[in-house]
């Protein structure tokens, strides 16, 4: 039995690639970090998109966030005692009816990690079918990866509006409907997407990617992560400094420098331009 994950959900996550949802956040922590995410959306509006990737680079807040004992504990029931973050990305969808995430696998594109990256879907809002919570196709993460094309559409959440181009049974798909304050895990490469925000609420969701140090990605690429807790004796992984204020000058620069290197990696192979969610200039939702 682990900190907070079951002997059952961790077999369903190797078995089926994901978890039914645990409680990770109380209502207060809920409300405190709702505050600052809707803080900073209204004392930096035009840069909003930055929370898409590598928002702990960015705010002390999304680290705190990240380090909340429960959520950590989570993590480590299949990390183990040393866990680096990876990757703290927002996705907040307005309750418009029509913005979505299409059918896609995430190791189709940036490059493949070992072992498999497990995603962790944190709500701060209801994130129910209505809301156009995620769906996964249970299973296909044993699968090769599909095809897949990039589409550049307005409504689509994803970096590259990426779709699978080939047809597979949907009729298998299971919601992962979560409350506010509610994680579920997903194995990366599990078939999933998300319909739109048919709610009277914004869907706010952030996926939390942590990673154990002896993690590498398979291309040889030095990526970044940020040490949270334990030791790093691997050193596979360039440190990400720790934000020394929301949005600083320097915690920009900081950014600056990791994003550049994430969008050679995320838009390796796209004819589309990167997005502003990238460091680059195309508008993204």
């Amino acid at each position: 039995m682990g900190k907070v994950l079951s002997d059952a959900a961790l077999a369903q996550l190797d078995e089926d690639g994901y978890t039914a949802p645990v409680q990770v956040l109380t209502p207060e922590e809920v409300a405190r970090y709702r505050a600052h995410l809707e803080g900073f959306e209204a004392k930096h509006p035009e840069h909003t998109k930055k929370l898409k990737s590598k928002s702990q680079v960015l705010c002390p807040w999304v680290v705190e966030l990240a380090e909340t004992p429960r959520l950590m504990d989570a993590f480590g029931d299949f990390v183990g005692p040393d866990v680096l973050l990876w990757n703290m990305a927002w996705r907040v969808k307005k309750a418009d009816g029509s913005t979505f995430a299409g059918w896609h696998q995430d190791f189709a594109y940036g490059g493949e990690m070992k072992p498999r990256l497990i995603i962790g879907a944190l709500a701060l809002s209801e994130c129910g079918r209505e809301q156009g919570c995620l769906k996964v196709i249970p299973g296909s993460h044993k699968q090769k990866p599909l095809p897949h094309q990039d589409f550049d559409d307005p409504t689509s959440i994803l970096a590259r509006g990426q779709q699978i181009t080939v047809d597979f049974d949907k009729s298998v798909a299971v919601d992962l409907a979560l409350k506010a304050g509610e994680i579920a895990f997903f194995n990366c490469n599990v078939i999933h997407g998300s319909a739109p925000n048919l709610g009277p609420d914004r869907r706010l969701m952030c996926l939390v990617e942590m990673i154990p140090p002896s993690a590498y990605r398979t291309d040889g690429i030095k990526d970044t992560a940020m040490l949270l807790r334990g030791t790093d004796t691997f050193h596979n992984f360039e440190d990400e400094p720790r934000p020394d204020a929301e949005f600083s000058p320097e915690a920009q620069a900081n950014w600056k420098h990791i994003i550049d290197k994430r969008a050679k990696l995320i838009f390796e192979g796209s004819t589309l331009a990167v997005s502003e969610a990238y460091g680059g200039q195309r508008a993204a939702y």
